[in-house]
């Protein structure tokens, strides 16, 4: 029989032996690996879908490819003549010109897509500030467009002074109706071709913004269908239903108001590329902590400046400046405002 110090001794062996030790040659476990986190979205063009107030709301995102970790989420708004969310296709308008640059500077562009307008056409388009406009539909976009924002910058992991918003036309005049309601959920913001209404809507479009935000602004002086005088929006059949903005340059100065800059010298400097267009392309910069930046592009229409998309000249939409594109110096704006 076993003395009882030979059972303690067998024993503990054993219990050393089912924990792996005594040899010195067991290796430990390897740790568990973790699963990699999907991307939010895939890389290219994707269509994508939000539910707010119980609407269906459609957008598109583009990921540049390889990116993991953006610099920046850009909001890109399109106009109300009927391109809707088709601006993002490659070529076909000035603002798809933002996917290359996203490309090559390493953010995110997201592309929200408006609700059809109450008119005979029923183009997707915005409600911005015009209180006159009776054609809008009556989506809460301010409301869409900030959830898309929360959206999008919590599946990247941003703040929102990584986030901004440029627009054209009905898209540009929705980006300064954002900008008066919503002034904390974007950094700055880019308008071409869009004015602020003559008659605005009530709350936030009448008192706002609650704090000045760096805007760059573009506007064409031969723009018809954004009057570069001020009057009726895109009034081709002559009841002036889409409303009425104040001037380009009553725009600026109501801008450079909001950022204290009323009394600023802009510095300023010319482009002239292509000299077959309407004429140069004019920048005045107004400095301050809350910057303007205002392009006056001489003899220019409606279309989103490019050097890149060329929009052809008619009755319509007038002459396109070629000098500049309003995605390069909109990002160039941006990221300078990056912290």
């Amino acid at each position: 029989m076993p003395t009882p110090l030979r059972v303690i001794a067998l024993f503990a062996m054993a219990l050393l032996a089912a924990c792996g030790g005594g040899s010195g040659d067991a290796s430990p476990a390897p740790p568990p690996v973790a699963a990699p986190v999907p991307a939010p979205y895939p890389a290219g063009l994707s269509d994508q879908a939000l539910t707010v107030a119980g609407v269906a709301r459609q957008y598109r995102v583009h990921v540049p490819a390889g990116l993991s970790a953006p610099r920046a989420i850009v909001l890109v708004l399109h106009g109300g003549g009927g391109e809707g969310l088709s601006v993002a296709d490659s070529g076909r308008h000035p603002l798809s010109a933002f996917r290359a640059v996203a490309d090559r500077e390493g953010f995110v562009v997201v592309y929200p897509g408006g609700l059809p307008a109450r008119d005979a056409e029923g183009n997707p388009g915005w409600v911005d500030c015009r209180a006159d406009n009776t054609v809008a539909s009556d989506a809460d976009d301010v409301g869409f467009l900030a959830a898309l924002i929360e959206r999008v910058r919590g599946e990247y992991g941003l703040a929102s002074s990584r986030v901004f918003m440029a627009g054209s036309s009905n898209g540009g005049q929705m980006t300064h109706a954002f900008a008066f309601q919503r002034a904390d959920l974007v950094a700055a913001v880019a308008t071409s071709a869009g004015s602020l209404p003559l008659v605005p809507r009530s709350g936030g479009c009448s008192t706002g913004p609650a704090r000045a935000l760096p805007i760059l602004i573009a506007h064409g002086t031969a723009d018809t269908q954004m009057p570069w005088d001020g009057g009726c929006v895109a009034n081709i059949g002559g009841a002036c239903n889409r409303g009425r903005v104040i001037s380009a340059l009553a725009t600026r100065d109501r801008w450079l108001q909001i950022n204290g800059l009323a009394s600023v010298t802009p510095t300023q400097a010319v482009v002239e590329i292509v000299a077959t267009d309407g004429g140069p392309a004019n920048r005045f910069d107004y400095a301050g902590p809350n910057p303007v930046q205002w392009w006056r592009l001489d003899g220019a229409g409606h279309a989103a400046a490019s050097r890149t998309v060329a929009v052809a000249t008619n009755a319509l939409v007038g002459i396109q400046n070629r000098d500049i594109e309003f995605a390069e110096v909109a990002w160039a704006f941006f990221a300078a405002r990056l912290p």
